[in-house]
């Protein structure tokens, strides 16, 4: 400490000061660097659901459900691994509800589905970061479901399961501001191992889930 004796204490905030911004000029672009070409994206939409077949394996008469057009909702954020190649984390909502139960009058309901996935993407080199850029991608993760199956005035099934689930995605980007703000369209079909639910009575069965969804949405790059 003899070293500060008769130095004025501003000179020595002073010093101290500029020590701590010349160690942190390194962190703050490193962390730069790290974070250049990563990107949340945020996207809304429409779902089809395919018919699903219930499926108890010969304990019970299999039926087959119908659904409505529904909604989708996604959340994502991203990082640009190369020029054309990107990779993503997702987690986005589908809802449709029942229109028909076969066998089976008065039929009620609705399937949920949340979905946590890992994404690859390649952006065609179309003129790409000027115009439109046409991109390819697929995913892997797992979706957990909730159903709520009701016919014949009462509830058939109200049950959640999971199941590994799989995508392909093609989609159109449109920048509004290059390398910071794009416009996105989607069609993503997305599909899942048979899941595995319980009904009311407390038999098992299995249900199909197969999905095509059409996304528009917003990306913020960094």
């Amino acid at each position: 400490m003899r070293i500060f004796l008769g130095v004025p204490k501003g000179e020595i905030a002073l010093s101290l000061a500029s020590a701590l911004l010349l160690a942190a000029g390194p962190a703050r672009g490193q962390a730069g660097s790290f974070f250049n070409g990563s990107y949340v994206a945020l996207s809304g939409g429409v779902v089809g659901l395919e018919d699903s077949q219930l499926d108890y394996g010969g304990a019970l008469s299999n039926g087959n459900v119908r659904f409505d057009a529904g909604w989708a909702v996604s959340g994502a954020a991203g990082w640009r691994v190369l020029r054309f190649y990107r990779v993503e984390v997702e987690i986005s909502h589908r809802e449709n509800d029942v229109t028909d139960i076969d066998p089976g009058f008065a039929p009620d309901g609705s399937m949920k589905s949340t979905t946590y996935m890992v994404n690859g993407y390649f952006d065609i080199p179309i003129r790409p970061y000027e115009g439109v850029v046409p991109y390819i991608g697929a995913g892997v993760g797992r979706a957990q479901f909730t159903q709520d199956l009701q016919v014949d005035g009462g509830t058939l099934s109200h049950t959640n399961a999971h199941a590994f689930a799989y995508q392909a995605i093609g989609g159109l980007e449109l920048p509004i501001i290059p390398r910071r703000m794009s416009v996105t369209f989607e069609y993503r079909y997305l599909a899942t191992t048979r899941p595995l639910f319980q009904d009311q009575g407390g038999f098992f069965y299995h249900a199909d889930y197969d999905s095509h969804t059409f996304l528009a949405g917003l990306r913020w790059g960094f």
